[in-house]
């Protein structure tokens, strides 16, 4: 008897490699960074003043800074000026602002927010 054979396969001729060259991750081209400029105060020692307006559905985290300066008493905290460092400390210490990072860096994002709605001004 005989038997069926399949036909031999034909092999494949190699692949040509072919060498890309790496391309950068950024089109930006930096020779030097930068030194840090000193413009002003510092964002530590910039005093704000609580204008009295009431708070109105807004985020926890603002919810609690504002809320320390309605609640707070003349000698905790001046709400006719204080520095941020200053809020954020007595919210912490009452426990209004309850926060896994910075508190202070709670601060400085809805800082621009808090002054252009009207709830606080800088001094």
């Amino acid at each position: 008897m005989q038997t069926a054979t399949s036909t031999p396969s034909k092999k494949r001729a190699p692949i040509a490699s072919t060498k890309v060259a790496a391309k950068p991750l950024s089109k930006a081209k930096v020779n030097a960074v930068p030194k840090p400029m000193k413009t002003g105060k510092g964002s530590a020692r910039t005093l704000y003043k609580y204008t009295g307006k009431a708070p109105e559905g807004k985020t926890p985290q603002m919810n609690a800074l504002i809320a320390t300066c309605v609640e707070c008493k003349k000698t905790e905290l001046d709400i006719a000026s204080f520095t941020a460092q200053d809020l954020v400390a007595l919210a912490v210490k009452k426990g209004t602002l309850t926060t896994n990072q910075d508190p202070l860096r709670i601060f400085r994002f809805y800082a621009k927010r808090l002054i252009d709605e009207g709830y606080f001004a800088k001094v």
